[in-house]
């Protein structure tokens, strides 16, 4: 692949022809600022548990990103990450998301709902309107309660 990579942070993968789907190495901590910005060939990303940090502008203008699934380990969600990427329907991230940066889902036009994975469960809300940091915080708050009731 062509991956460039220093010290856990993928600073930079360059777009290849005919390849549709990647898998981010497993040494990956970080993915930098524009990475994969404008890489208009992917349709789904898999991304590893290693990976805690997507940077603002990581997949900026990845217009034909249907699917991405971030891994528990992810804290934080960077200004328009996944900006431009209107064809992106399909979100999964982890409760343990902590912030989604301004803008971060700017421009999903297909983004209708979002899968939210809390203690090996899955959980599914309908978004009306864009996924931004307040409305990402009260999901995740649903989420956590809600496991909380069960347990009481």
């Amino acid at each position: 692949m062509n991956y460039k990579i220093k010290r856990g942070v993928l600073k930079k993968y360059k777009d290849e022809k005919g390849v549709t789907e990647i898998f981010i190495p497993d040494s990956v901590g970080i993915i930098d600022q524009g990475a994969f910005s404008g890489c208009t060939n992917l349709v789904r990303i898999l991304v590893p548990d290693s990976v805690q940090i997507i940077s603002d502008t990581a997949f900026s203008g990845c217009e034909n990103l249907q699917s991405i699934a971030l891994p528990e380990s992810t804290v934080r969600l960077g200004w328009y990450a996944f900006r431009g990427c209107r064809s992106l329907s399909d979100l999964t991230i982890p409760s343990s998301l902590r912030e989604i940066g301004k803008f971060a889902f700017a421009g999903c036009d297909h983004l209708a709902a979002v899968k939210v994975v809390h203690d090996d469960k899955i959980y599914r809300f309908v978004l009306r309107g864009e996924l931004d940091n307040d409305r990402w915080q009260k999901i995740r708050n649903t989420v956590i309660n809600h496991e909380q009731d069960i347990a009481s």
